[in-house]
């Protein structure tokens, strides 16, 4: 059952996921359309930005907590899960299944949200 807490965790997470998502998405295409980068070093880029405004956002908006070291640890652990997850995801669609990095760059930055929450609710910011 999800309860109103829960409900607005998820609303807002689901805020921040979209601008989160959307900074991940426009610089990592800007980083390979502009600039030239490979779509990993691209997607590195994108996913670091997107992990500054995330751990912020959820942080203070999310999850209402009190930001700590303890807690930016636990949240660089948990997005370096994400973000191997999302290179790993990157790396089959190109080199095995040849899809166009548009798509493998959007499937990437709509899939790690889901994984993100799992880890930022039940690990990184339990109280």
């Amino acid at each position: 059952m999800i309860t109103a807490k829960l409900g607005r965790e998820i609303i807002v997470f689901g805020i921040i996921g979209v601008l989160a998502t959307a900074l991940h998405y426009s610089i990592a295409l800007l980083s390979v359309e502009l600039v030239a980068l490979s779509v990993y070093l691209g997607n590195l880029f994108g996913y670091l930005c997107a992990v500054c405004v995330s751990y912020f956002g959820h942080g203070i908006f999310t999850f209402r907590t009190k930001l700590s070291f303890s807690i930016a640890g636990k949240f660089v652990v948990g997005s370096i899960v994400v973000f191997l997850f999302g290179e790993t995801m990157l790396l089959l669609m190109q080199k095995i299944f040849a899809t166009p990095h548009r798509i493998s760059l959007a499937l990437v930055v709509t899939s790690s949200p889901i994984i993100s929450f799992i880890f930022n609710k039940f690990w990184v910011y339990t109280k």
